[in-house]
C-alpha cells in the first residue's frame, strides 16, 4: 500500500507538471517524448505521450531514490486511470485540481534557440516560484490537442506556443521541477494504445 501511495503522489505531481500551463495546433495526433525532474520527490522520469483526438496515454519510467517504476496514465471519456503491474487505479478528478495560483508575466524574449527550435522565453511568477518556459510555434500542436479531461484543470499563461522546456525555481533559486521535450512526432496512433490492460 505504501508503494502504491508513493506512486500516486508521483503521478499527481507529474500530471500537474506536464499539464500545467501547456499552451498546445488543433487535432494533433502523434507522440511526444520528454524527460522530467521533480526535486520535491527526488524523481527523474522519461515519458512517452500518445495523443489522438480526446485520448491520451502517458507511458512513464520513473526513478525515485532507489525505487524504479513503470506505469501508464490513460485518459479519455471514461476518466483517468493509472495502469501499473497489471492493476488499474482510477484517478479521481478531485485530486487533479492543482490549486495553482495565478501567474504574472515577468518578461518575454523572442528568438531564443532551445533544442533546435526558435522559441519565446517567458518567465512567470506565482508569488512563490518562478517558472521559465521556452515556447515554440514551430510544431503542429496546441492547447486544443490536450484531452479535455486534462485541460479543464490547467491554469493558463498569457504566452502562446508549445513548451519545449520548462523550469520552476523555488524562492532559493534552485530548480525544483523541470521538463524538456526530446521529440514531437505527428504520426498515426493505434486505438489499442488507449486500452486499459
Amino acid at each position: 500500500m505504501k508503494v502504491e501511495m508513493k506512486k500516486m503522489k508521483i503521478v499527481y505531481v507529474l500530471i500537474a507538471v506536464l499539464t500545467s500551463n501547456w499552451v498546445f495546433a488543433q487535432n494533433f495526433e502523434g507522440v511526444i517524448t520528454m524527460n522530467t525532474v521533480n526535486e520535491d520527490v527526488a524523481e527523474k522520469a522519461s515519458l512517452t505521450w500518445y495523443l489522438k483526438g480526446d485520448k491520451s496515454r502517458m507511458d512513464i519510467k520513473s526513478q525515485t531514490n532507489d525505487y524504479a517504476s513503470e506505469y501508464a496514465i490513460i485518459s479519455d471519456e471514461k476518466g483517468i486511470d493509472m495502469v501499473a503491474e497489471g492493476h488499474i487505479t482510477n484517478i479521481p478528478q478531485s485530486v487533479m485540481k492543482t490549486g495553482a495560483s495565478s501567474q504574472s508575466l515577468l518578461s518575454e524574449k523572442e528568438g531564443v534557440s532551445m533544442n533546435g527550435y526558435t522559441c519565446t522565453r517567458a518567465i512567470y511568477f506565482n508569488g512563490k516560484n518562478q517558472t521559465t518556459y521556452w515556447l515554440t510555434n514551430d510544431v503542429n500542436i496546441s492547447f486544443d490537442d490536450i484531452p479535455a479531461i486534462l485541460r479543464r484543470n490547467m491554469p493558463s499563461i498569457e504566452s502562446t506556443g508549445f513548451p519545449i522546456k520548462m523550469e520552476t525555481r523555488g524562492a532559493d533559486g534552485k530548480v525544483v521541477v523541470s521538463q524538456e521535450v526530446v521529440s514531437v512526432r505527428a504520426t498515426k496512433v493505434d486505438d489499442s494504445k488507449f486500452e486499459r490492460k
